[in-house]
């Protein structure tokens, strides 16, 4: 006999096994499912969580970059404008920095326009 693929074929034929099982055998069944999903919930979970951690590696290792790129152009220490603009910053607002740090003549002229 051919095997059967047809989605909805397949559907009726588990929900008619499912209905000849005992009591026991439907609950473990069930147990077998929710174990299944609180798996897939905790991979998916485990992923969006460790891209958070990465995206918040990523913006510190620029924040740490920019900060060091600065003060090799204009001398240590920083001011505390500087360190707080730098602390609050968006990864949008760092790149553009770090570009504007190529030509700044000053060190105001990084955080302008």
């Amino acid at each position: 006999m051919a095997q059967l693929t047809h989605t909805p074929v397949m559907t009726v034929l588990q929900s008619l096994e499912q209905m000849s099982q005992t009591k026991e055998e439907r609950l473990r069944a069930l147990a077998r499912e929710r174990a299944v999903w609180d798996y897939n919930t905790d991979i998916i979970t485990a992923r969006e969580e460790g891209r958070e951690e990465g995206r918040e590696e990523g913006i510190q290792a620029m924040r740490s970059l920019l900060r060091t790129l600065i003060e090799a152009r204009f001398g240590q220490p920083l001011p505390d404008w500087v360190l707080s603009r730098l602390r609050a910053a968006t990864p949008e607002q760092l790149q553009q920095w770090g570009i504007s740090l190529t030509q700044a003549q000053r060190l105001e002229d990084i955080f302008e326009g």
